[in-house]
C-alpha cells in the first residue's frame, strides 16, 4: 500500500483549534524535537521510552505512565531481533514490579477474531504458553490467558469480564494485548507500543469502551499494542470516518502475533538470549 502522507492535523469546527487525528500512539502526540528518556536505534529499530507525568499527560492527551515505542519493525526479516527487544522491555517491566515467585499473571487478548485488523489479541492468546492449570511447572510465574471477545459478541463490557476474573483469581499483573490505530499510516504493522497506563478498547476508531488499567482493575496493567489501522483523513482530503489497513494484513497479523506471543513467553520465563 502506497501513501501520500501529510501532517496529521485538522480543525475542530466547534472551537477552531487545531488537533491531531485519532491515534492510540502516544508518540504521535509529541513534537518532533521532543526529548525522550531513552531514544536509540537497536538492530535497525527505533526504540523510545518516556515517563509521562501529569503535566505532559495534559499536553499530549494520554494518561500518565511509562510508554515504550518500537518503530521501524522489519517483521518479515528480523522477527528474532524484534522478539529479543520486546522480551527485554517486558522483562525490565517485570523486574521493576518485583513480583514474587509463583505470582499469577493474566494475559488478555482484546479484539474480534472475525475481523483481521482487530484480531491481534485473540491471535496472540492462541500462542501463549499457559501453565496455571499444571500442578507443577518449572516457571517463575503462574500464567493464564483469556479472550473476552467484544461487546457485539458477548453483550458485556470487556472491562467487566476482565474485572470478574481479576476479582476471582487475584492476579498480580494483567498483560493486555490489542490492535491500535495510528495517525501516521507508515506505522501500521510497523510499530509496537507498550504502556503502564492501560488501554481503552476501541478508542482509536471512535468506539469508546470502558478503560482497562490499574485504576479500574486494582492491579498492575501492562498494555501491548500494534497499530493495524489508520484514519484515512490523515493522508487523504476526506471528511469521512474511514480507516484503512495494509493489503497484506493477514500475513502481517500472523507474523506479528507470533512475535508478540514469543516476546511475552520469553520474558515470563526469563529466557532472553
Amino acid at each position: 500500500m502506497k501513501f501520500v502522507y501529510r501532517k496529521s492535523e485538522k480543525i475542530d469546527n466547534n472551537s477552531g483549534d487545531k488537533m491531531k487525528y485519532r491515534t492510540d500512539m502516544a508518540v504521535e502526540n509529541m513534537e518532533s524535537d521532543f526529548k525522550f528518556d531513552v531514544d536509540r536505534i537497536i538492530h535497525g529499530m527505533h526504540f523510545k521510552k518516556i515517563k509521562v507525568n501529569e503535566a505532559l499527560s495534559k499536553k499530549i492527551k494520554k494518561k500518565p505512565g511509562i510508554y515504550y515505542t518500537i518503530d521501524q519493525l522489519d517483521y518479515r526479516n528480523k522477527s528474532r531481533e524484534i522478539v529479543k527487544l520486546l522480551s527485554t522491555v517486558i522483562f525490565d517491566f517485570l523486574e521493576n514490579l518485583n513480583l514474587k515467585k509463583e505470582s499469577d499473571i493474566l494475559i488478555v487478548g482484546l479484539g474480534n477474531d472475525f475481523v483481521t485488523p482487530d484480531a491481534l489479541g485473540p491471535l496472540v492468546i492462541n500462542k501463549i504458553e499457559v501453565n496455571r492449570h499444571l500442578e507443577k511447572h518449572p516457571d517463575k510465574y503462574n500464567i493464564s490467558a483469556i479472550c473476552p471477545g467484544v461487546m457485539g459478541q458477548t453483550g458485556m463490557e470487556t472491562k467487566d469480564i476482565v474485572q470478574a476474573i481479576v476479582d476471582d483469581f487475584h492476579p498480580s499483573l494483567v498483560i493486555v494485548v490489542d490492535a491500535l490505530a495510528c495517525s501516521d499510516a507508515k506505522r501500521m504493522c510497523n510499530s509496537i507500543q507498550l504502556s503502564t497506563a492501560g488501554i481503552n478498547p476501541g478508542s482509536g476508531i471512535y468506539n469508546f469502551r470502558r478503560e482497562i488499567s490499574k485504576d479500574t482493575l486494582g492491579v498492575d496493567v501492562l498494555a501491548i499494542g500494534i497499530p493495524t489501522v489508520s484514519d484515512i483523513d490523515s493522508f487523504v482530503d476526506m471528511e469521512d470516518n474511514y480507516f484503512v489497513t495494509p493489503k497484506d494484513i493477514d500475513l502481517a497479523m500472523d507474523i506479528l502475533s507470533g512475535i508478540v506471543a514469543a516476546g511475552i513467553n520469553q520474558a515470563l520465563r526469563k529466557n532472553i538470549s
